[in-house]
């Protein structure tokens, strides 16, 4: 039956019953959205309703039931703002006219469904699909900086499957508005509210195993572990932000970086290579920047079905563990030096006082010819030594408490230019000081010690010719101290264990005196460190903590 001349209110109470149906379908179909994963974007199916009703009863009808549904759906979201459902009523009065007039100037025929118009049902779909696309790329551009193609473009590409669909339903329901009326419009709305229901479901579990999967990958790149893994089917790689921090690369990087990268860091991309299972493995790991020290092991990879699907390879940055422990077995090496030398120091003094003082005696007693023959002065210079070793192992195994004082380190350090200067060692010895004023809460006598031991080594490897540059920076809540000076360097094979007792490339050195330096430092809360060393010099930097106000 062909009703599109007749004008709303209808007469005939078949007619208002469809005229109705409709109407309720557009609302329904309004709340019953197809919900579309991965994006969440929402599928409408009321243009399907529009456009059958459009080929079947034509314009007045269509509009008719466009400005009716309009109407009650804002009527019914009224917290929605009335200028948006203005809106959206004309832009669809623009899509349903527009797409009328093409289909009929095109030639096509209302009130059935034929083949015979075929290009005018496309054209006129065609025309609803571009000004739709149109008016809301518009809309978007008013509120983007893109430009207006780039939207357009995008929104197209999103959108012309669901315009497919919707074309396809509006065949489907036209047929059935031609063949039964209001069962078809029942059977239509019903198909599309169950297959929104089904959509909802799909959709809000499709939104839960996103949010386990975003939820677990959030688990895996929180934790202090490095994680690859491989998966054989597919050779793909996945990597967390700690593999990704520590090895600096992503996953398009790490098969090119295992090949390029293997001079650098031969044996831990030779473990990752091979594939095969191994447990706690220290590899050295280096980067531009920084040396690691990793613990790795590679395991395959299991499915549900306990099935091999890959491997993981996973490592652990142990730099400030193996740090802590090589100084722990260093506290534990002083300990007993301390013991050892706090037992024997007071035995070995008394004896050596007995023979120093006959020494003297001797010295006093004989001539300058017979203090040579018999070696008198080397003998007191050599005893001179070894209560020098003694006072400084009785110093590393007891060490007096500090005894603070507000002082600042320029104070503590003003006469110690002038002795060196006066001394025969430091004739030729430049000292340049930059130091901030700033108090620190320091035992002066202590501290003073710390300078004397570095300043003394610098001047013994610059043997007595070049300069001491003494400065200082402010850094947050730390007081940073550097003592550099014009020197050879320190070897890089003792620059890791310089602060080791007892080494020494000193022939007359007794190398406890930067264990002593770091002993004092690190009872004022602070810490010392080799800053940097080379052919041009080395600089120490000590680290104190300033006075909380």
């Amino acid at each position: 039956m062909v009703i599109h001349d007749i004008y709303f209110p209808m007469a005939v109470f078949f007619d208002w019953l469809l005229f109705l149906s409709l109407l309720a379908a557009i609302l329904l179909l309004n709340k019953y959205k197809i919900l579309l994963p991965y994006k969440g974007n929402s599928l409408c199916m009321d243009s399907s309703i529009y456009l059958a009703s459009l080929f079947i009863f034509g314009l007045e009808l269509t509009l008719s039931l466009l400005f009716l549904g309009s109407l009650i759906y804002a009527i019914l979201n009224s917290k929605t703002e009335w200028w948006k459902h203005l809106f959206n009523f004309s832009m669809f009065a623009i899509m349903i006219s527009s797409s009328y007039y093409i289909f009929s100037f095109s030639g096509g025929e209302l009130g059935s469904i034929n083949l015979a118009s075929t290009i005018p049902y496309l054209l006129a779909m065609a025309i609803y699909f571009i000004i739709n696309t149109g008016i809301v790329s518009m809309y978007f551009r008013s509120n983007s900086e893109m430009l207006f193609f780039s939207i357009y473009k995008e929104i197209g590409q999103e959108a012309i499957g669901n315009y497919i669909i919707t074309l396809a339903l509006a065949f489907v329901l036209a047929i059935l508005l031609e063949s039964n009326p209001i069962f078809g419009t029942v059977i239509f709305t019903f198909v599309i509210v169950l297959s929104s229901m089904a959509f909802i479901k799909y959709f809000h579990l499709y939104e839960q195993m996103s949010n386990d999967k975003v939820y677990q990958e959030q688990i895996l790149h929180s934790i202090p572990i490095g994680i690859i893994t491989e998966e054989h089917k597919t050779s793909e790689f996945f990597l967390n932000s700690t593999a990704k921090s520590l090895l600096e690369c992503d996953k398009n990087k790490i098969r090119h970086l295992s090949a390029a990268d293997k001079s650098k860091n031969e044996y831990f991309w030779s473990i990752f290579s091979s594939e095969k299972s191994c447990q706690n493995v220290k590899v050295p790991y280096k980067t531009n920047d920084n040396q690691h020290l990793l613990l790795v092991s590679q395991s395959p990879l299991y499915d549900q079905n306990n099935v091999s699907i890959g491997r993981n390879f996973y490592f652990i940055d142990i730099t400030d563990t193996e740090e802590l422990e090589q100084r722990m077995h260093q506290s534990e090496k002083l300990a007993v030096l301390g013991g050892l030398a706090a037992g024997a120091a007071h035995e070995i003094r008394n004896p050596l006082a007995v023979i120093h003082g006959f020494l003297s005696l001797m010295r006093d007693s004989f001539s300058e010819k017979e203090q040579k023959k018999f070696f008198i002065p080397l003998m007191l210079s050599e005893f001179d030594r070894i209560n020098l070793i003694i006072e400084e192992m009785l110093l590393l195994a007891r060490p007096s408490s500090p005894k603070f004082k507000e002082v600042s380190v320029s104070d503590i350090i003003s006469e110690i230019p002038d002795f060196y200067n006066q001394s025969p060692i430091g004739e030729q010895i430049q000292f340049k000081i930059n130091l901030d004023e700033t108090t620190l809460l320091l035992d002066e006598k202590q501290i003073k010690q710390v300078l004397y031991n570095l300043i003394r080594n610098s001047c013994d490897a610059m043997n007595g010719i070049g300069t001491i540059t003494i400065y200082s920076k402010l850094d947050k809540d730390t007081y940073r101290l550097f003592i550099q000076d014009t020197g050879p360097g320190i070897a890089k094979d003792l620059q890791q264990s310089i602060f080791d007792p007892f080494l020494t490339t000193k022939e007359t050195g007794t190398g406890l005196g930067l264990t002593i330096v770091q002993r004092i430092i690190e009872n004022h809360q602070g810490s010392i460190r080799l800053y940097s060393s080379s052919e041009e010099g080395t600089t120490f930097v000590i680290s104190l903590p300033l006075i909380k106000t």
